[in-house]
């Protein structure tokens, strides 16, 4: 739908009604967060940061990195290139050095994301296969140097984020329906007919089943990342449509049933996310979701249980976000400034305690804690 633009006496009417902002115990930070990053004095790397904003390790990349991910059991971190890039490393998670790298077919570029097999067997990474135009997760066997074994068809286009549920080891699969190609570098192909879906792949299966497809009227709401808590999925999403219309970024649904429930910003928030969310995460108790929303400046809260809006946290260019330690706990990070912060989330509102990371001019969207 469209909207008038609202008074100042409405924006001020939104504003106040924000919840109020509460304490951060110090003691709420995890101790150490992997990432990507734009260094201070230039190039990119992954990097390992503590608490206190100092970094445990600085290992270079080629270019812009994207997701990260841990093996299960094992001190594996993966990282792969975001679009339309084609480097991807298998580092140590406490000294960032390479164990192994992933080389893709030259019909095959990462969409930025991966996931380990619940056994850590098995490493998936979402791809693009544009000599058929169509996405793929790729199989790398980790006990084997990570060698490539297989493709699994991811049931869409444009597969960006996969994930792990953690109750039965399946993985979900964000396709975003948008096709593009190297040649035309990140021009989006196909926005008239973009179909974007939720799909899974069962424990041992060789295919994907998709799940979940919006209703036409929200066709251009593209599937981008995803969260996983027990039996409930949060999908964050990237609207293609005009900024001027209002629609829900956040879908949550269960794992046993696909039905999804969109979650609204207040007015004041989704006209200035320029119907745009980055990354998402559960709290570690699953009773709250938070989301990046990078072209508004602001992350956003939700109770899980009703879909109450929280509160916000303002952070330039804020996108990355993970859960923390404990329930209601989040870290975030920013793409402007070099800044690590500790979020406490609950029904008494939203705080932030922020962290500089001087050898960090920018994080990219996405952090492991």
């Amino acid at each position: 739908m469209s909207h008038a633009p609202l008074s100042r006496r409405a924006v001020l009417a939104a504003l106040a009604s924000l919840p109020a902002l509460r304490a951060l115990p110090a003691s709420a930070a995890p101790p150490v967060v992997v990432t990507t990053a734009k260094l201070a004095e230039g190039g990119f790397a992954i990097v390992g940061i503590d608490a206190d904003g100092g970094t445990s390790f600085v290992e270079p990349l080629p270019d812009r990195g994207h997701g990260v991910v841990r093996r299960p059991g094992g001190d594996d971190v993966a990282v792969v290139a975001r679009r339309p890039g084609r480097f991807g490393y298998v580092v140590a998670a406490e000294t960032g050095a390479v164990r192994a790298t992933l080389d893709l077919p030259d019909t095959r570029h990462y969409y930025g994301h991966a996931a380990y097999s619940a056994d850590g067997r098995l490493l998936y990474t979402t791809e693009n296969a544009f000599d058929v135009d169509r996405g793929v997760l790729g199989v790398w066997d980790a006990t084997a140097g990570y060698a490539r074994i297989a493709e699994i068809d991811s049931s869409g286009i444009g597969p960006h984020e996969v994930r792990r549920a953690g109750a039965d080891g399946s993985l979900w699969i964000a396709n975003g329906g948008i096709l593009t190609h190297p040649d035309s570098g990140r021009i989006k192909l196909n926005l008239p007919t973009m179909e974007p879906s939720l799909s899974r792949v069962l424990p041992g299966a060789t295919a994907s089943q998709r799940v979940l497809v919006l209703p036409p009227a929200l066709h251009k709401l593209s599937m981008r990342h995803v969260a996983i808590h027990r039996g409930t999925v949060a999908v964050a999403m990237q609207y293609e449509g005009p900024e001027s219309d209002i629609v829900p970024l956040i879908a949550l649904t269960d794992t046993a049933d696909d039905a999804p429930r969109l979650l609204d910003l207040p007015q004041i928030l989704a006209m200035r996310s320029r119907q745009y969310t980055g990354d998402v995460a559960f709290d570690p108790s699953g009773s709250v979701v938070g989301a990046g929303l990078p072209r508004g400046g602001f992350f956003a809260f939700w109770a899980v249980e009703g879909g109450r809006f929280l509160g916000s946290v303002e952070a330039p260019d804020g996108c990355a976000i993970a859960s923390g330690p404990a329930t209601g706990r989040f870290v975030i990070s920013t793409g402007t400034g070099g800044r690590i912060g500790w979020v406490s989330a609950g029904l008494d509102g939203v705080a932030v305690r922020w962290i500089p990371v001087p050898i960090v001019a920018a994080f990219d969207n996405h952090l492991m804690a």
